[in-house]
């Protein structure tokens, strides 16, 4: 019989029996977790300016209920950096009275963020995270960590900061550096000592938890010494004991919020905006941590129901001293790395934390608080993370702008408003890149087929081929009727409009297209449209755009690329064929022209290879050998570079594509290969662009150019094929050396009545 999936285990779908194997398998992983996360949970109750206890108790409670009811078979939630740092934040900026007590607001917050999360799950907004940036999230990770580092430097240095908690990021540090004369060097010994050994350990050993040896070492030897004791004045150093005992007793975790039991409106109104923010930042964390291991081990995520199991987590967490927490990359990624198989692998470091407490209370108390400052120093550089930061930068403008935006936002404002900031950044470059339609120009090649070329004033011609795709919301459709009004010149009789890759089409966009068939009637111009899809169909349909067109000049969309286009552009010259014969009037005989001389048009051959310019060299090596494997006619043709407006930029021919790959060889050297050396040379060349190689100073010829031209042109130019080229500069075909000797006999033909040379 079939085993039920893990995910089934817990949802509800069955409940199989739980496999030894899965069993111990999680309760391994999560011991590593724990060891990981206890000295972490203690760390980050601190950034938000609370006992260290509190951040175990986040540890167990909302650690528990998120497994249960979320989808990640790893997610491992509880206290995290960043969300954290929120949490000072707004507890700093509420006044709300004197008898304020801080555990209350947090509770109250913690309430209100949980709802929040609830509610987006509830509605199945799980979606929406998808569109916050990973440019949010990298630049206010960062700016939290400075943050944090700046924070910290007080509690490292062993100084109390009198008056209170300074608001901003500058105003902390020029409050510490007005007190480092009065540092504690003995704190300042265990911070470093601490951090050190966190950051060394592992690079000795992997397995090794840095960050609780060293809060264990540091504490043993400052406990020995008595660096605790009151005795020693002004040098005592403060332990968690002295912030508040953590108690061995789980039951006083439960606790009723006043709040809640007795509502401050003010408060709630004054704390709404900040759980907004805390929420969202939450859900991009957990959502963020649960993808990126869930990519790693194939799993498909339900972040609507993740929403929900971080929802009712913080509201349980509310009525067990617990502050608001989310899922956690670090402890998530190494419960995957420690071979996490269900969920039941965060429940198991939850049951190890609250283990912890029972059974080491009395030991946590003398941890020096400089020892968990100085593990907060590591963890806030390793927010800054290198790679992430580096790759964001790379993106492109757009993303160094919301990194950058996020980043300063987060060190100046509110960290509440600056997650708003953040977020409405990325909402906003989304909607730049989307808030336009994009246009191009499609250009029949003469050997069949369309070239798609940037848009712009198109070259002169009676059919004007316009390609239409994107997002066609009413944001993105303002002046795009004006916009299609560009493609035309003053011999434009036809535009065909391919429409194939169109999204979120609605009433606006039907309203400005028919404007565009509006505008193109009034001069004479007619509309032909292509690629239409079943979608499109429909509302072109309900708008009546669909009966103004015709039915004649509609062309749908086809399994086979450019099929309907191809219709429609032949529909299009047989609408400039029918407007000419009406010029002329019907039955009018015209003598077609004679053409006295042959030219480059007569001994035209269309079928070229073209290739784009800005390639490399691997690509042109890989698409000339696939043409002589599949194409021998073709094989001994140059490749016609083009620009990237498809106009004629180069060339590149076989034997020196050939040459530039054995450049670097000398002959003595290729004499003593084998033939399973020379791949791995040649590679070496593969990155470098083929423009470099190219020969760019090709005769710019035209189909109207005359056989004697051509004659003089091979006669002093080193090619085998000339080159042809349209009005607009695109390469159209070549004429080869034997079209041309064909050429010269047509003429000695002609001069001779034909006699001569063919008898």
């Amino acid at each position: 019989m079939r085993e039920p999936p893990r995910d089934a285990i817990l949802a509800g779908e069955g409940v199989p029996p739980y496999a030894r194997s899965d069993l111990r398998a999680d309760a391994l992983a999560g011991l590593t977790v724990a060891v990981m996360g206890v000295p972490q949970a203690m760390a980050y109750a601190m950034i938000a300016d609370l006992p260290p206890g509190y951040g175990l108790y986040t540890a167990i409670v909302p650690c528990i209920v998120a497994a249960l009811l979320g989808s990640s078979r790893h997610l491992v939630s509880g206290p995290t950096n960043a969300s954290c740092m929120v949490i000072f934040s707004l507890i700093s900026d509420v006044h709300s009275g004197a008898d304020a007590d801080p555990l209350e607001i947090v509770l109250l917050l913690t309430f209100l963020t949980g709802t929040i999360k609830l509610t987006f799950g509830v509605l199945r907004l799980g979606g929406v995270m998808r569109y916050v940036s990973n440019s949010v999230v990298v630049g206010f990770t960062a700016g939290a960590g400075i943050l944090i580092a700046a924070n910290q430097i007080k509690n490292v240095l062993g100084i109390p900061l009198p008056g209170g908690h300074p608001g901003r990021f500058h105003d902390v540090l020029l409050e510490t550096m007005r007190h480092v004369p009065e540092t504690n060097l003995l704190a300042l010994l265990i911070g470093v000592v601490t951090a050190a050994l966190a950051v060394t350990l592992p690079r000795i050993n992997r397995r090794l938890p840095g960050a609780l040896l060293g809060i264990v070492v540091t504490g043993a030897v400052a406990y020995a010494l008595g660096w605790h004791e009151a005795a020693r004045g002004a040098s005592k150093i403060e332990i968690v004991r002295d912030i508040e005992p953590i108690r061995g007793n789980l039951l006083e975790m439960f606790h009723l919020p006043r709040h809640l039991l007795t509502p401050d409106w003010g408060l709630v109104r004054g704390l709404s905006d900040g759980a907004l923010a805390l929420a969202i930042l939450g859900l991009i964390e957990a959502a963020s941590s649960a993808r990126a291991v869930a990519s790693a081990s194939g799993q498909r995520l339900d972040f609507s129901r993740e929403f929900v199991g971080q929802g009712v987590s913080n509201l349980a967490g509310s009525f067990f001293s617990c502050f608001a927490g989310s899922g956690s990359f670090t402890r998530t990624a190494v419960c995957y790395g420690s071979g996490g198989r269900t969920r039941m692998a965060a429940v198991f470091s939850a049951l190890w934390t609250a283990l912890t407490v029972l059974l080491l209370a009395p030991f946590a108390n003398y941890i020096p608080k400089s020892a968990l400052a100085g593990i907060l120093i590591v963890v806030a550089f390793s927010m800054i993370g290198k790679h992430r930061f580096r790759l964001t930068w790379k993106s492109g403008g757009k993303s160094r702008f919301v990194l950058v935006g996020t980043l300063a936002a987060t060190l100046v404002l509110p960290l509440e408003y600056a997650i708003f900031v953040g977020v409405l950044l990325s909402i906003g470059v989304l909607l730049k890149i989307t808030g336009k339609a994009d246009l191009t120009h499609l250009v029949p090649r003469s050997d069949s087929g369309f070239d798609e070329v940037p848009f712009s004033r198109a070259a002169p011609s009676p059919v004007v081929a316009i390609n239409l795709e994107g997002d066609l919301y009413f944001a993105a459709v303002e002046d795009l009727d004006y916009e299609l009004v560009r493609c035309l010149t003053p011999l434009t009789r036809v535009v065909v409009l391919r429409m194939k890759r169109l999204r979120a089409v609605g009433s606006t966009a039907m309203a400005i297209l028919e404007h565009f068939w509006e505008l193109l009637r009034q001069r004479g111009v007619s509309l032909v449209v292509s690629g239409i899809e079943d979608e499109l169909k429909q509302v072109m349909t309900g708008s009546g755009l669909r009966e103004r067109i015709g039915e004649e000049n509609i062309f749908y969309a086809d399994n086979r690329l450019f099929q309907s286009t191809e219709l429609a552009h032949a529909r299009a010259w047989s609408i400039v064929d029918s407007e000419s014969r009406d010029l002329r009037g019907e039955g009018e005989d015209i003598a077609p022209p004679v053409t006295p001389e042959i030219t480059a048009a007569d001994l035209l051959s269309p079928r070229c290879i073209r290739f784009g310019i800005q390639h490399q060299l691997r690509e042109a090596t890989w698409l000339m050998s696939e043409m002589q494997r599949h194409f021998e006619s073709s094989a001994s043709q140059p490749l016609f570079l083009q620009d990237r407006e498809g106009r004629l930029a180069g060339s590149l021919s076989t034997s020196r594509l050939v040459r530039e790959l054995i450049r670097d060889l000398e002959p003595e050297q290729l004499s003593e290969l084998e033939d399973a050396e020379l791949g791995p040379l040649f590679r070496r060349r593969f990155a470098e662009s083929i423009r470099g190689m190219a020969r760019t100073d090709l005769p710019r010829l035209s189909r109207a150019t005359t056989l004697t031209e051509l004659v003089s042109v091979l006669r002093k130019e080193d090619l085998t094929l000339l080159p042809v080229c349209g009005e607009d500069g695109r390469l159209v075909g070549f004429v080869t050396p034997i079209a041309l000797l064909d050429g010269l006999v047509r003429r000695l033909d002609a001069t001779d009545g034909g006699g001569t040379t063919r008898g």
